[in-house]
């Protein structure tokens, strides 16, 4: 049996507009391609927005307030390049993301990858501090040291308590948190999605592990990314520049910036093709990445 797990961005992850909730809209639209997979799994959602929603000002913390994550990281974080170990988990690794990668292009709805970068004009710096749209709670857990702590302590130990494969859906600020816990705990999972992702745009998310060499191979089967391009939040970016872990998918779906099926909406993400191809072809293989 497989398990998906949520991870929600800003705001939580209470059902959206007219109950087309993140799991809804993953099992309507599997069941319209591939009835027979729309019910071959369960559903968790780890909420931990109670956790980020402080009042007050974000506080900037220094580079050295954060070395007590490195410490609590243990074998999660183990560098064993060049071993004969990791090199074999590498090419594996490897083997699934391109046959991902293949999966995912195959979707009709699957859109060309820009040709153009926008420029950035919105700093995410200044983003995290707004005070509206909850986007403060991205600023808490960027900055307050405690607040990332019990975040990621409490998402990696309820996928730990999952005895089924794990597929990790992560939307928005929850891609972030997802690639922190990868790094900093424990967690093992088959396939992790991330879609709407702030990472390619921001240099400070997930910065500590970009080129670092201590991705975890052993603990994850494959990473898809799914960028819709009309997304003011990932800015037509994708992750696969940064992290070549990452298989980098692009989608136009969507109505409008606000409201049921937003450009930004993870309905909108998870009813999408490539994510629906992906989570077909992981069930289809039974928990072996396609």
């Amino acid at each position: 049996m497989t398990t998906v797990v949520y991870l929600h961005g800003v705001g939580g992850s209470a059902p959206a507009w007219n109950g087309r909730g993140w799991d809804l809209s993953l099992r309507s639209a599997l069941a319209a391609v591939r009835p027979d997979l729309s019910g071959g799994f369960d559903t968790v959602a780890v909420d931990f927005d109670d956790l980020m929603d402080r009042p007050g000002l974000v506080r900037r913390q220094g580079a050295s307030d954060f070395d007590y994550l490195d410490d609590q990281r243990g074998d999660a974080g183990r560098v064993i390049t060049g071993s004969a170990e990791q090199n074999g988990q590498i090419t594996a690794y490897r083997r699934r993301r391109d046959r991902l990668s293949e999966v995912v292009q195959d979707c009709s709805d699957a859109a060309a990858p820009p040709g153009v970068r926008w420029p950035c004009f919105l700093p995410g710096e200044m983003m995290v501090r707004v005070p509206l749209w909850d986007m403060r709670q991205a600023g808490h857990y960027r900055h307050d040291r405690s607040v990332q702590s019990h975040v990621l302590d409490r998402v990696s130990e309820q996928i730990e308590q999952i005895d089924d494969d794990v597929i990790l859906l992560a939307h928005s600020l929850g891609s972030v948190v997802a690639l922190d816990a990868l790094h900093m705990r424990s967690v093992q999972i088959g396939m992790f999605i991330s879609f709407g992702s702030p990472i390619g745009v921001d240099p400070t998310w997930g910065g500590r592990w970009e080129g670092s060499g201590t991705f975890p191979y052993d603990r994850v089967g494959s990473w898809l990314n799914v960028v819709n391009l009309h997304d003011f939040i990932t800015w037509r970016r994708g992750l696969s520049r940064r992290f070549p872990e990452a298989v980098d998918a692009f989608i136009r779906a969507g109505v409008g910036f606000a409201g049921p099926g937003n450009f930004h909406d993870p309905a909108t993400y998870l009813g999408s093709g490539p994510v629906v191809a992906a989570v077909a072809a992981y069930l289809d293989s039974d928990g072996g990445c396609g």
